[in-house]
């Protein structure tokens, strides 16, 4: 039997099972797949808000004391980043910021994004600075324009111009051509060489160069930094559309994390029910072609996403339901008509809030506050309460539910 089943493989389930592995716990994740790792930007965002952002997370759960950041308290994001950080620096992976205030950096389409943490690959494009920069990438890569990036940033105030370098690998026919192809040959240091000689002629005065995030994936960071000794000035990545090579550098930590650990992670396995006595979850059955196989626990995190993650579902009424235990689902709308608004994002529409209502221990509770399974755990997007995407606190939840969680079954 394990001491801790957690159910999902995205940033809160992976981050829930190594906080459980540090404390002793044998540990097991259930998966239907690696979830949301793999379209995250890479930074870590807490709070859009100016100022001291533990302050305005504090203010933030006096107001609304549903919201997630009310349950876990201001302390567990920051033991959150604190334990997230410790565990991906022995792989390389250095976050760099401050809960004092936020980062401001660049998106792909030029866009300025409020973050707290980053890795230490995005902080020089940290457009506080007044440095001017060139804004690089492959010339004809799809996911990817120079151009379009640095006219963007400078109808903001930042003095960006772009270049479009030869790569000519990414034009044979055999060439994966998405981000995880370009961080594979970022990879190998004859590319960083073509593409630095390239790019130093072109700099003109820049300070620092953006350049898409797919400096290296399997050699991260030591290609990051090479690239930029090459080119002689700061070089920073810039999030490009999905799979996200810093995505991917986050759950390769996780991964290894847990192998080192001894937990396993059986992925591509949904779970069709759990086994349950009276208020405590026995077990998770997982249905496969030969038979059903039942994995016992102690107790249980359940991290599987909400209504994007596939942790919530919605039939054709816009009935909203959580997949695994069939939790009621709190804050969807109410009235066919309420799923229809001007904007999607940023917006309040209802079905951004929308999510499983817990209790201080993060324990699930019914519409009357009734906990419905002592040894039940919900970290991340599955949290009702919150509208993560305009409230720029998508993986500042995760983190410090994930650490409340684990928090509070150790307590």
């Amino acid at each position: 039997m394990d001491d801790v089943l957690v159910i999902g493989a995205g940033p809160a389930g992976l981050f829930s099972a190594c906080l459980a592995t540090q404390r002793g716990a044998k540990t097991r994740v259930i998966a239907a797949g690696i979830n949301t790792t793999h379209v995250m930007p890479g930074w870590l965002a807490a709070l859009d808000a100016p100022g001291d952002l533990a302050a305005e997370v504090a203010k933030l759960a006096a107001r609304r004391p549903d919201h997630p950041y009310a349950l876990t308290g201001s302390a567990a994001l920051a033991d959150g980043i604190k334990s997230l950080r410790e565990l991906c620096e022995p792989y390389g992976l250095l976050y760099a910021g401050s809960l004092r205030g936020n980062l401001l950096l660049p998106t792909a389409m030029g866009a300025a994004i409020p973050a707290a943490y980053a890795p230490l690959s995005f902080t020089a494009g940290d457009l506080a600075s007044a440095g001017p920069m060139l804004i690089a990438g492959p010339k004809g890569w799809r996911d990817f324009y120079p151009a379009l990036c640095a006219a963007n940033l400078g109808r903001q105030g930042h003095a960006a111009e772009p270049f479009a370098f030869d790569l000519p690998e990414i034009h044979a026919v055999k060439f994966d051509n998405i981000s995880t192809g370009l961080a594979r040959l970022f990879d190998q240091a004859d590319v960083r060489e073509r593409v630095a000689a390239q790019i130093r002629p072109r700099l003109n005065g820049a300070t620092r160069v953006g350049m898409p995030a797919v400096l290296g994936l399997n050699d991260y960071p030591h290609s990051w930094q090479h690239l930029q000794e090459l080119i002689g000035v700061p070089v920073f990545e810039i999030p490009t559309l999905p799979p996200s090579v810093p995505g991917m550098r986050l759950y390769n930590v996780f991964k290894a994390a847990l192998a080192r650990a001894g937990a396993q992670v059986l992925l591509n396995m949904p779970v069709a029910r759990m086994i349950v006595e009276g208020e405590r979850v026995k077990a998770a059955a997982v249905s496969n072609v030969v038979r059903e196989t039942v994995y016992r626990g102690q107790n249980v995190i359940l991290a599987t996403g909400g209504l994007y993650g596939g942790g919530i579902v919605s039939d054709h009424h816009g009935a909203l339901r959580e997949t695994v235990f069939g939790l009621p689902v709190r804050g969807a709308p109410e009235t066919s008509g309420e799923w229809f608004a001007e904007r999607f994002l940023p917006s309040d529409h209802p079905i951004h809030y929308a999510g499983i209502a817990a209790d201080p221990l993060l324990r699930p509770v019914d519409e009357n506050g009734r906990v419905l399974y002592e040894n039940v755990r919900v970290a991340g997007r599955a949290l009702a309460g919150y509208n993560g995407p305009c409230e720029g606190s998508t993986e500042g939840v995760w983190i410090a539910s994930s650490r409340r969680a684990v928090d509070t079954l150790f307590a």
